[in-house]
């Protein structure tokens, strides 16, 4: 039975786990079936090849262990945080970044409620644990950093209208906001 669209994703995954553990032995007669069944099924290779969300997965299950609210209220707010930084229409960029702060944010909160918990530590695993939180810390910084220069290369650059304090997209009825001798004025005050 070929790999189709129409497939169940249950019979598609029983299917593919038995591609998959005949690829992960080597046998390389199962690499032509499991790539046909990844191209008739990209959601499949979209959800296990994104490694930003399988690195995610894995923060969270060091987050959370076997506390399921837990991990679910935080997979929650990562997901709320994901969607308040991409915004709107976000570039392909912008939403590789976006992803990458999630990572930096969840590693800065268990790096965070590790030193928390520590109990009488030792002056070595007191120094491990700053030294764990300041690192997570400056990725963290470093990552919404990269995100807002992006966001601000990315901007298109302004009008020689909006520089002189026109409304972006406005046109000929805002000229009477100005004189024209003003707009001369400021005109030819720009270099050439």
């Amino acid at each position: 039975m070929p790999f189709t669209t129409s497939t169940t994703e249950t019979e598609t995954l029983e299917r593919l786990q038995s591609l998959v553990k005949r690829a992960e032995q080597g046998d390389e007669s199962a690499l032509p079936e499991l790539r046909a069944a990844l191209d008739a099924n990209p959601w499949i290779w979209e959800r296990y090849g994104d490694l930003a969300r399988q690195s995610q997965a894995a923060w969270l299950q060091l987050i959370a262990g076997t506390n399921l609210l837990l991990r679910e209220s935080v997979e929650r707010k990562a997901e709320q945080l994901r969607a308040e930084l991409a915004g709107p229409g976000p570039s392909p960029l912008e939403k590789l970044l976006v992803e990458r702060v999630i990572a930096c944010w969840l590693q800065v909160q268990y790096a965070d409620a590790a030193y928390a918990q520590l109990q009488g530590p030792s002056p070595g695993q007191h120094t491990a644990a700053l030294k764990r939180q300041a690192g997570a810390q400056q990725r963290y910084l470093f990552a919404i950093k990269t995100l807002a220069t992006v966001r601000k290369l990315l901007k298109p650059a302004p009008s020689t209208l909006e520089l002189l304090g026109y409304p972006a997209g406005k046109r000929g009825g805002d000229r009477k906001q100005r004189p024209r001798r003003e707009l001369a004025a400021a005109m030819a005050g720009m270099p050439q």
